[in-house]
Formats: C-alpha cells, sequence, structure tokens
C-alpha cells in the first residue's frame, strides 16, 4: 500500500468515527419534542388521511362514483399512499441535504391545492388526478419528514417518541371521518372537503414553523446508493416492510363496506373505522414502549404474526359484537406496525448521515406493496347472494389476501433478525 493509500484510509477512518460521534444520544428538550409535535402534524395529514380514506371510499360507492367498481376506487386511496411513499428516496437524499423547509413548504402546497381541486370534482379521473395524484405526491414529501426527523434527536428513546408522533394518524383516523361524514351530509361534498383542507393548512403551517433539521454530515451527492442493496438484513427488512404495506390496510379500506352488507347499521357500520383507528391510537405507545426495552424487531415479528391471525379469521365475524370485538383487536395490534418500521430502520442503520437516504429507499420500495395490496383485495370480491353465508364468500378472499401477506410479511422480519444478529432470539435489535 502506498503512502498516499495509507492517508486516504486513515482520513476515511477518521470521517467514519466523526460521523459516529454525531449519532446524537440526548433524549429530549425542548427542541426534540417540538419535532414530535411537528412530526405529530404530519403524521395526522398524510398517514391520518389514508386512515380515514374509509369515508370517501364508501362515499364515493354510494354517492359521488356509483358506476365505479370498489376496487376502481379504492385505485384513488392506493395511489395517494403509493405517492405518499414512493417519492420517499427523492425526500430522503433532500433531507439528507439539509433542505427540509423546501420539503414542508412545498409539500404542503401539493396537498392543500390536491384537497381544494378534489372539492371541485364530480367524475372518477378529477378525484384520480387531484386526491390521488395530487395529495398523494404532497403526502410524500411530508410523510418521509414524519418519520426521519424524530431519529436524529432520539437514540435511547427513539422508538416511543416516534410512537407519540405516530398517534397522529390515528386520532386523524377518528376525528376526519367523523368530521367528513356529518359534512358530506349538512353541507354537500365540496365545502365539506374544503372545510378539511383549510384544517389541514392550519396545522401545517405551525408543523413549517417548528420543525428544524439538527447538524450532522452530509451524505454524498448520488440520489440512491446502491450499497444499500448489499446489505442483506436492511434488504430483508425492506420485504417485509413492502408485504406489510400491502395488507396492513385493507380492514381500513373494506370494513365499513363489509359491515353494511350484514344489513349493520349505517351509523354502527361507520364508526367500525372509528374504533379501528381509537384502539390503533392505543396500539401506537404500548409497542413502541416496548420496542425501546427489547428492541424494534422484537415487537414487530409478534405484531405481525397477530395481524395476520386476525386478518384470517375477520371472515367469520358476521353480526355487530364480532365486527366491534375484531375491528379493536385489529386497530391494538396494528397500530405499532406504521410507526415501527422508520426507527428500526433507523436501528439498522451505522451512519446517521445516511439515514434519509435508507429510509426514503425503503418507503419507496414497500410504496409498491402499498399500490397494489388494496386494489388486489378489492378485486377479490366475489359478488354473491344476501344471506350471511353468502356476503361471508363474498369477502373471504379479501380476508385470506390480507392475511397471507402479512404472514410473508412475518417471516421477512425473522429473516431480518436472523441477518442481524445470527439468531432467532434474544439480542436487542
Amino acid at each position: 500500500m502506498t503512502v498516499q493509500d495509507q492517508e486516504m484510509a486513515e482520513e476515511g477512518q477518521n470521517a467514519f468515527q466523526d460521523e459516529r460521534k454525531t449519532e446524537y444520544r440526548m433524549d429530549g428538550g425542548l427542541q426534540a419534542w417540538l419535532q414530535v409535535l411537528g412530526s405529530w402534524i404530519l403524521f395526522a395529514n398524510t398517514w391520518g388521511l389514508t386512515n380515514s380514506f374509509g369515508v370517501f371510499e364508501t362515499f364515493y360507492t354510494e354517492s359521488l362514483l356509483q358506476t365505479s367498481s370498489a376496487s376502481a376506487i379504492s385505485w384513488i386511496g392506493s395511489i395517494q399512499l403509493f405517492l405518499t411513499m414512493v417519492i420517499g428516496v427523492f425526500a430522503g437524499w433532500f433531507l439528507d441535504a439539509g433542505h427540509l423547509q423546501p420539503l414542508l413548504i412545498i409539500g404542503t402546497f401539493l396537498e392543500i391545492f390536491g384537497m381544494f381541486m378534489t372539492s371541485l370534482c364530480t367524475e372518477y379521473w378529477q378525484i384520480l388526478l387531484a386526491q390521488g395524484i395530487c395529495v398523494g405526491l404532497g403526502s410524500g414529501l411530508l410523510g418521509l419528514t414524519s418519520v426521519a426527523v424524530i431519529p436524529l434527536y432520539f437514540s435511547e428513546k427513539r422508538m416511543i417518541a416516534l410512537g407519540i408522533a405516530a398517534t397522529g394518524s390515528s386520532l386523524a383516523g377518528i376525528i376526519y371521518p367523523i368530521m367528513m361524514r356529518r359534512l358530506f351530509v349538512s353541507t354537500g361534498f365540496p365545502w365539506a372537503v374544503r372545510a378539511l383542507a383549510f384544517l389541514m393548512l392550519g396545522c401545517l403551517v405551525v408543523c413549517c414553523a417548528i420543525m428544524r433539521l439538527r447538524p450532522r454530515p452530509r451524505q454524498s451527492t448520488s440520489l440512491v446508493d446502491f450499497k444499500h442493496i448489499r446489505d442483506p438484513s436492511y434488504m430483508a427488512f425492506v420485504a417485509a416492510f413492502s408485504l406489510m404495506m400491502a395488507s396492513v390496510y385493507v380492514p381500513f379500506f373494506y370494513i365499513q363496506k363489509y359491515a353494511l352488507q350484514f344489513n349493520i347499521d349505517d351509523d354502527m357500520a361507520f364508526y367500525l373505522l372509528s374504533m379501528m383507528n381509537a384502539s390503533s391510537l392505543i396500539g401506537r405507545i404500548g409497542p413502541n414502549l416496548l420496542a425501546d426495552y427489547i428492541g424494534g424487531l422484537n415487537v414487530m415479528a409478534p405484531a405481525c404474526f397477530l395481524s395476520a391471525v386476525v386478518l384470517f379469521v375477520f371472515r367469520f365475524a358476521v353480526d355487530l359484537p364480532g365486527l366491534i370485538v375484531i375491528a379493536l383487536f385489529y386497530g391494538l395490534i396494528s397500530g405499532g406496525m406504521v410507526s415501527l418500521p422508520a426507527a428500526i430502520i433507523a436501528n439498522l442503520t451505522s451512519k446517521p448521515s445516511e439515514l434519509g437516504s435508507r429510509i426514503g429507499l425503503a418507503y419507496t420500495i414497500a410504496a409498491f406493496g402499498a399500490l397494489i395490496g388494496n386494489p388486489i383485495a378489492g378485486a377479490c370480491l366475489r359478488p354473491s347472494g344476501p344471506s350471511s353465508s353468502d356476503v361471508q364468500k363474498e369477502y373471504q378472499g379479501v380476508w385470506i389476501f390480507g392475511g397471507a401477506f402479512m404472514l410473508l410479511s412475518t417471516a421477512c422480519v425473522v429473516l431480518t433478525r436472523y441477518l442481524k444478529s445470527g439468531t432467532f432470539m434474544g439480542n436487542k435489535i
């Protein structure tokens, strides 16, 4: 080895050591908790919109887009969710380059503009462009930010901080559907959507004012660093994340419509979605608090498995008490899975300067699972007769599809743990 090579190797080692020193160990302070508040707002107005899409799905099916199939309408929500995740690689690159404020401002504009345009829509293709694509693009810039900033401020309390922020999507999933359903009746579709847009705007302005990146070494200028793909444990978790995203939102999209098939009162069928989001709110805190002590992968694996079991037994819930129990149980179990992935990726990342790009790449790949999952579930519907047994047969493909994909996700989480630690049990990861 030449003297020049030795000097370059020493410089590289010193740079890596300096970067490791920037992995902050402060778990508190006003600035850190303001980022949690800002992320909470972002969760509410990105992932919370996805949690609330069931009320739009039902309204479009029964009123505005009666000529469109359930599968076609679900593409609106799925494309919105897809774009929320797929542009994560670009958002992650901008975050690693230190450009937080432009992301927040542009994302806010696209979301609010898309919602106002949705209020003017009367046809399927218009809603697809406005709510699916425009709002989805805005959510993509904001959604990655909601999960990528907190790990820069927290280490030991990283999981619980993300769990608290993630309750924003659950609370929005409770409030937004109730608000929209009442406004659909009292003011009509256009002003109902505009009211939601004004509420989102007020919240996001606060978010833009308080969120800041913490100083850290800057990443290279390349948009995608393919060395991440050569990390087996990281890619195994990306596969788990993708399969989870293809299945976790299936009940949120279809439970209200499913309940109506059993002649359950419209109000009670609607509130099943709110109940699921309410229990999901509780589910965001407990698993994330536990994950700080035993490791994120050690919590996510059983959560995925139990969610798969619940999805498989969903078709046996054929009356209101059964649906209430299963909705509450599913929300409770699945709640932590939305907030845990970013923290797990942070724990799988050795260099803080690569955190944004690694989270962004994972979200971009997982977006394809989110894109196809709910429409495929809708395509699994098989029209049948009016009896409860016929409805079970009509929807059994929906629930089996969700359960199967969630079970595969469980296997990939377990594989991630093995590749990272060399064992299936024990170590905190």
